[in-house]
Order: structure tokens, then sequence, then C-alpha cells
């Protein structure tokens, strides 16, 4: 009787402490970021999920880019495996403080007090650019790999104004969708890996303006430029020259905006640039 007691016992233990064990092991992995970054998760990836979205991963690595205006909460993230696993994980999205920018003793006021004939033309010009920039179900693989390239060289650390409410002359504006680089009026601005020209224009906001398609839902965007080197529909290499820096449209200065969209969301692009072992994992 003693024994069979014993026995009963070791075996209470050895199913809890299995139980245990099993809840540990799966336990589901998570990544915390804030709004407008990019999160990465290595490993023999096939195709990545967010949401309603699916895309294939970037040689072996899905990457979830996040909107810096998404609301904060948690989400869940899946991926599929080359082994043909079916793996999920929750992204925790926080805030990221709007940092207010106050520009002032502004000369360019046609940008502040925008006439009528320059308001319909922005509204055709957004007509064009929108639809460009929306997600879209891309099945192109990507024809670029991270971190991308410089778009200038020497490239200057960035202003930091990435998504900060702006203000000009006490009037509030829009948010700033891109990175701003103090690159020299004149240099040259280059593109970040190979793809296609978007479009090449020049927008009365944005200036002299550059979108390119690096394939797997990426798109970047270069601003008032004071040249442009390519047209439309035309294939560039990675680093190769677009244009030159500039001041055109509603600048204070000549310097180098770059933007960035992937899969439909508004990122830094300073997040495309660094190593992705410096991108936040799911863990």
């Amino acid at each position: 009787m003693k024994t069979h007691s014993l026995r009963l016992l070791f075996c209470l233990i050895c199913y809890v402490g299995s139980q245990g064990y099993a809840q540990t092991a799966t336990a589901p992995k998570s990544v915390t970021v804030a709004q407008g970054a990019v999160v990465r998760w290595p490993g023999n990836c096939l195709r990545c999920s967010f949401g309603k979205q699916a895309w294939k991963a970037v040689n072996g690595t899905c990457y979830y880019p996040v909107d810096m205006e998404m609301t904060p909460a948690t989400y869940t993230i899946s991926r599929r495996t080359t082994g043909g696993r079916l793996e999920s994980a929750k992204l925790r999205v926080i805030e990221k403080p709007c940092v207010q920018e106050d520009i002032k003793n502004f000369t360019k006021t046609e940008y502040i007090d925008v006439s009528k004939a320059n308001q319909a033309r922005h509204r055709k010009e957004m007509a064009t650019v929108l639809p460009l920039l929306r997600y879209k179900s891309d099945e192109r693989p990507a024809v670029f790999d991270l971190p991308v390239s410089k778009p200038a060289d020497p490239l200057p650390k960035g202003e930091g104004n990435f998504g900060t409410c702006r203000t000009f002359n006490g009037q509030a504006r829009d948010r700033h969708t891109g990175q701003d680089y103090p690159v020299t009026g004149g240099e040259p601005a280059l593109s970040i890996g190979n793809g296609r020209v978007l479009l090449a224009a020049n927008h009365f906001f944005s200036g002299n303006s550059i979108y390119i398609d690096h394939g797997n839902g990426l798109i970047s965007e270069y601003f008032h430029l004071k040249s442009l080197n390519v047209k439309v529909n035309e294939t560039v290499t990675k680093g190769q020259k677009i244009g030159t820096v500039g001041e055109t449209g509603r600048t204070t200065g000549p310097h180098l905006h770059l933007g960035a969209r992937w899969h439909g969301a508004r990122i830094n692009p300073g997040f495309l640039l660094i190593e992705p072992a410096d991108i936040p994992e799911v863990k």
C-alpha cells in the first residue's frame, strides 16, 4: 500500500512538472515597438502575415512595418516557415509621442496661405500619388536586402524629425512623414536600392519628388530635390544617382527628405539603414 502511494505521488509530481514545462515551452513569442518602427522575425520564413495583409519574406526573414499612426494595442502576427509550419506571435504597439516642431519666420508664405489654385493643384497631385502608396497584394519578391544603401554619400546624421507635429508661423500642418538629412544642396541623391521609378515630378508641397518601387511592397520617397535625373518606369540600381539635393517646395533650406512606405505603412526610414540585428526582434 505504501509503495503504491509513493508511485502515485511520483507520477503526480512528474505530471505537474511536465505541464509546467509544456506551458513554458509553448509560451507565445512577442515583441513591443513604438509607432513607425519595423519588427523582424528571422529563421527560415517563407511568408508573413499581419491582419488581412500577407507578403513574402525577405531572404528568409519576416519584417512587419508599423504605421506611424497605428492604434496602440496588441496585435497578432504570423509566419509560414519553409518547412510548412504556421507560427504566431504577439506584436504590442505603443504610442510614440508627437514631438512639436515649430518653424518660425517662414518666408515662403505661399505655402501657408495657400491659394485656391494651389489647393486644386495639390488635390490633383495627391490623386495621382495616393493610389501608388496604398497597400495591395504584392507577390513580387524584394529586389533589396537590409540594410539598404544610403541615399547620400556621405550621409550625415538625420535631424530626428520623423513623425513630428509641425507648425509654420504658428499654423498647424500635417505630421512629417519622412526623415530629413542635412545634405548640402547640389549633392547627388541616391537610390537606396534596385527598383522601378513610380513617379518623378514637381509637386507643390514636396517640390521635385521621386517615388521608387523596390518590390515586396517597399516604396522610397525623395523630396525637395533641385533636379530629377530619372523618369517614370525607369529601372534604377542601388546607389544610382537619381537627382540632386535642393530646397524646392515647402522647405526652410536645402536638405534631403527620405520617406518610406512598406506594405502601406509609413515608417521611419532609419530602420531600413541599420543592421537587421538592431531591428526589434520577435522572441
